[in-house]
């Protein structure tokens, strides 16, 4: 059995959207102050070491919902002012290679780092988690809808600061930004216009998997900014012969694996042989999963529409 400093990490940061366009997000860093009755606590995690969920900020984002968000990987050579000392970019890579390394050892982040939230507004907005304050803010392409999902490029798993940023579109097209100066660097085109339902940007950053109401799972080459493989669900039963849509799609925080659920089927797939390690259906409809792993094997979690929290073997 993993011991509890296996299970617990070391800080922990849960960001959520409303309906009304409110961004919140709770954190475990150490609080000092106590007893304070205007301090609004989240005590359903509680620590040996003090620590617990807390409130740290709350802020209207959006008019209307907020339709996805997604953290980015806090590296601290990110933050590092830019120059053109060679010297100083030097010292920067040799920090961003340490933290990258400590990171990995650890298999946890120690900084928070960029929050990217799409609304129903068409607006993205950029937030800083270490300064709570707005980094950017701008729209989608006027022809091209509101965001639906969106995922930083390299993700928070791979504990590199991202270059890029995917949106996916109630268009069917994914937007990819630069996050240097948020211009679009390219439109992705493959969904149809139902829309992009999730993201999954490889730990790599170099490809990612969308999953759209068409019932197509696309493997999409960011390197070269195109599609690279299309693979579409079969039709299930009935006079329409309609394709359940993909709810969502995840990486395993190797990319050695990945998987997918439509309706109320689960299939996880290792990437290296193409062979299904898991294909099931659950008793109702699954909306998310997440891959979960220690020294008892590698799991796939997911949230289904019953209530239940179903953990798997993958």
């Amino acid at each position: 059995m993993a011991s509890n400093d296996h299970r617990i990490p070391s800080r922990l940061i849960i960001v959520a959207g409303t309906y009304d366009g409110v961004l919140a997000g709770w954190d475990t860093v150490e609080h000092t102050r106590e007893g304070d009755q205007n301090d609004i606590e989240l005590k359903l995690l509680r620590r040996n070491d003090g620590r617990h969920l807390k409130l740290s900020f709350a802020m209207s984002a959006h008019e209307g919902s907020v339709r996805c968000i997604d953290v980015s990987a806090g590296v601290a050579a990110e933050h590092a002012s830019s120059t053109s000392d060679g010297k100083k970019t030097k010292e920067r890579k040799r920090q961003r290679s340490d933290s990258v390394e400590s990171t990995a050892d650890n298999n946890m982040l120690t900084l928070p780092g960029l929050l990217l939230s799409g609304g129903f507004d068409e607006n993205i907005n950029v937030l800083n988690l270490q300064k709570h304050s707005q980094t950017g803010e701008f729209k989608t392409p006027s022809d091209l809808g509101s965001p639906l999902c969106g995922s930083f490029a390299p993700p928070s798993a791979s504990a590199l600061p991202p270059t890029h940023a995917l949106v996916g579109t109630t268009s069917g097209k994914i937007i990819l930004y630069k996050k240097r100066d948020w211009s679009v660097q390219h439109v992705l085109s493959g969904h149809d216009a139902g829309g992009v339902h999730c993201l999954a940007v490889h730990p790599t950053g170099r490809m990612a998997l969308s999953g759209g109401r068409d019932g197509k799972i696309i493997l999409w080459d960011l390197m070269k900014g195109r599609l690279a493989f299309v693979h579409k669900l079969p039709k299930r039963g009935g006079r329409e012969r309609t394709k359940d849509a993909v709810n969502h799609v995840v990486w395993s925080d190797d990319g050695s694996r990945y998987a997918y659920c439509h309706g109320t089927k689960i299939t996880a797939r290792d990437v290296g042989s193409g062979e299904d390690l898991l294909d099931v259906d659950m008793m109702s409809r699954v909306n998310q999963l997440a891959f979960i792993g220690g020294p008892e094997g590698m799991f796939v979690a997911a949230a289904c529409d019953d209530g239940g929290l179903p953990v798997l073997e993958a």
